[in-house]
């Protein structure tokens, strides 16, 4: 087991990475925060694989517990979705001393956790992610939202669980483009952060692709969760140096809102994002071609999908431009000059993005 603390100065709280500690989920939540009534959110897919798990787990604790299934995807990251949860919980009669589980990967978890954050003005909330990109990145820091038509988490919250509680091994099931996504938040982690973590993830992505030996998997997943904890233990609110954990993601939500959030997922849009926020560094000489094209070889061993064919330059840049990070009309980038050392965030106009494009794009040609 590797416990991980997330400092913060009115709400820290535990990671617990652990093999197999599915089962075991009731009795943490019984021993560390004594709730007795929960309501479980997950999805379809997740359900029929783990729900009679996490199930028998909480109600040989005692608890009493209902569940709340969506459908997955990115779609119901949604106020549709949202709203409909709202009334569920309502008419469950729910009092502010239950707790809320979401038991899925990043869509869940902002889902239900931009729910918990707002019903009955906040309820407790305890993450159980079960795909590589949640136990790594979304279940930590507190961050919530769901999406609009205009642009990705554009409503959400700042709440912090109650607890993460991650189990490597349920990453078996995982398809080979989660897990490609959720390897584009762990290398991203190493660039901005710890370059020889970087460097060994990529000698060894095998591990993650087909879920090997999970004490290693369970060190690798730590090793992310340590990285984001110190970064929100030092930035809560997202105010300066949080802002280095979207390296990938100002590129990378646009193509992702440009795909219609349906043909890349998050962690695949993110790495193409890299590749573009890198070569902005390049042509800004703050990386040799050397070092570049050593990274850029790393991150093309994923075997990235298609970028969308109908997302043109232009229509990129609308997207861009409604990002959540954009200030007074200012559009921001995450660059990096020294692979884990020195990363800033830093001002990017149209053109250079224009340039970042057409590179993905030629690159996408010769990867064929």
């Amino acid at each position: 087991m590797n416990l991980v603390e997330v400092g913060l100065e009115e709400a820290s709280y535990p990671i617990i990475i652990e093999a197999s500690s599915l089962s075991s989920t009731g009795e943490v939540i019984r021993k560390r925060i004594g709730r007795k009534r929960g309501v479980v959110i997950t999805d379809e897919t997740v359900d029929e694989l783990y729900g009679s798990d996490l199930d028998d787990s909480l109600r040989n604790e005692g608890m009493k517990i209902d569940k709340l299934v969506v459908e997955p995807g990115e779609g119901s990251k949604s106020l549709d979705v949202a709203g409909r949860l709202y009334q569920e919980l309502a008419e469950l009669n729910l009092h502010r001393d239950s707790v809320v589980l979401a038991f899925g990967g990043g869509v869940v978890g902002d889902l239900a956790g931009f729910v918990g954050s707002t019903f009955l003005r906040g309820l407790p909330v305890i993450q159980v992610p079960t795909t590589l990109l949640a136990q790594v990145d979304s279940s930590v820091g507190g961050k919530t939202a769901i999406n609009l038509a205009r642009g990705k988490n554009l409503v959400g919250t700042f709440h912090q669980p109650e607890i993460v509680l991650i189990d490597p091994v349920v990453l078996e099931t995982l398809s080979s483009a989660d897990v490609r996504s959720g390897l584009g938040e762990v290398l991203k982690y190493g660039l901005i952060w710890d370059e020889n973590f970087f460097w060994k993830t990529v000698e060894s992505l095998e591990l993650f692709e087909e879920v090997g030996d999970p004490e290693e998997l369970e060190a690798s997943v730590s090793r992310c969760c340590e990285i984001k904890a110190e970064v929100v233990g030092r930035d809560e609110l997202d105010k300066g140096l949080r802002q280095i954990l979207n390296f990938g993601h100002t590129i990378g939500h646009g193509i992702e809102a440009g795909s219609g959030y349906g043909e890349l997922k998050h962690g695949e849009a993110v790495i193409w994002g890299m590749i573009g926020e890198l070569w902005i560094s390049l042509n800004r000489g703050y990386l040799t071609d050397e070092t570049f094209d050593q990274i850029l070889g790393a991150l093309t061993r994923l075997s990235l999908p298609a970028l969308p064919d109908d997302l043109t330059n232009a229509r990129l840049l609308e997207y861009i431009h409604r990002d959540k990070k954009v200030r007074d009309g200012v559009i921001n980038c995450v660059l990096i000059k020294e692979p884990g050392e020195d990363i800033d965030l830093e001002r990017v106009g149209d053109t250079e993005l224009k340039g970042a494009w057409e590179f993905l794009r030629s690159l996408e040609v010769s990867q064929g």
